[in-house]
């Protein structure tokens, strides 16, 4: 591989249009060459991707520009596939249609990437956060996050259910795709789908400074999930819960999935958790999409899973048979 390997910088929007130039222009603005910049947009009904081509269009610059547009809307994880099925580059950066990269963000992913000293697949970042306007949000709301969690042993992140990083300030080895695959279409956020991913291979890095300024906005995925409880619409919640549930299902299963791609020892606590916690979501979709009496019945079958059964035999009969969330 050459000293300055071929990057992939990929800024992934949907109905932004507010705030897509300056993601664009951020883009345009890394200094880390080559460079090839994909704009992949998931079908935007707004002027997103017109913003964007007008940007590009106009930009003359040393960066590599591709642009591309869905044909139609296919959800995060479709669009995350269809940039990552163009792109040629070595080592893939991640971007969000609503936030900013500091011009120094690629190179330093990418330096921290080539570390001979010590080896990684993931690279992430502190980021700083922003409001609507492009504001800083100040200290007290968490200014800079720290977004990694180092964990010398990979069955942790499965004990504790979490990776510990954010993909909107992810750079990671496009082995991280070639060998494991392409997303699951009901996976809503790969912030818990490559970092494990990268656990079964040499591990995750974290840069100590803010690359990136993420936007927090009323349509942001992260405060729609933080706020389920407070919306007032029953079907609402109903409807975003089903959603979650589907894309934590989607990513235990890849984390089964992998865990045996990578070859890792059969039988062990870790795939047997794993094997465990599929059935115990397969049967809360089962009811959710249940009468109350079917619903308690499953409750039942969950407690034969242990504590973390009885757990979900509990949320069962809250959720689906008394129906008080």
């Amino acid at each position: 591989m050459p000293e300055c390997p071929l990057v992939s910088f990929m800024v992934f929007s949907y109905n932004q249009e507010q705030f897509i130039r300056d993601a664009v222009k951020s883009a345009f603005k890394q200094t880390y060459e080559p460079l090839e910049i994909i704009f992949s947009d998931d079908c935007s009904p707004d002027q997103t991707f017109k913003i964007i081509k007008k940007e590009a269009d106009a930009y003359r610059g040393p960066h590599k520009i591709i642009l591309n547009r869905n044909a139609k809307n296919m959800g995060l994880s479709g669009n995350i596939n269809s940039a990552f099925a163009i792109a040629k580059g070595h080592f893939f950066v991640m971007a969000a249609g609503d936030d900013i990269s500091v011009p120094t963000r690629t190179v330093d992913l990418v330096r921290r990437w080539q570390n001979k000293n010590d080896t990684v697949d993931y690279v992430s970042s502190f980021f700083e956060d922003m409001d609507v306007n492009g504001n800083p949000i100040p200290l007290s709301s968490t200014l800079i996050r720290q977004n990694a969690v180092y964990l010398p042993d990979v069955n942790l992140p499965v004990y504790k259910w979490r990776c510990g990083v954010t993909g909107a300030c992810a750079g990671f080895n496009r082995k991280l795709y070639d060998k494991y695959g392409p997303l699951d279409i009901q996976v809503i956020a790969e912030d818990g789908i490559f970092p494990f991913r990268a656990w079964l291979e040499s591990g995750i890095a974290q840069i100590e400074k803010p690359l990136v300024k993420k936007r927090t906005h009323p349509d942001s995925l992260y405060v729609i999930q933080c706020n389920i409880n407070k919306l007032k619409q029953a079907e609402s919640r109903r409807l975003l819960r089903r959603q979650t549930l589907l894309n934590t299902l989607a990513r235990t299963k890849d984390w089964l999935r992998s865990w045996q791609i990578a070859g890792k020892d059969k039988g062990t606590l870790v795939e047997v958790e794993l094997k465990q916690w599929i059935r115990l979501l397969e049967l809360e979709w089962q009811a959710n999409n249940s009468s109350r009496m079917q619903a308690l019945r499953i409750a039942i079958v969950s407690l034969g899973y242990g504590v973390v059964g009885m757990r979900a035999a509990a949320r069962l009969v809250i959720r689906h048979v008394l129906r008080l969330q």
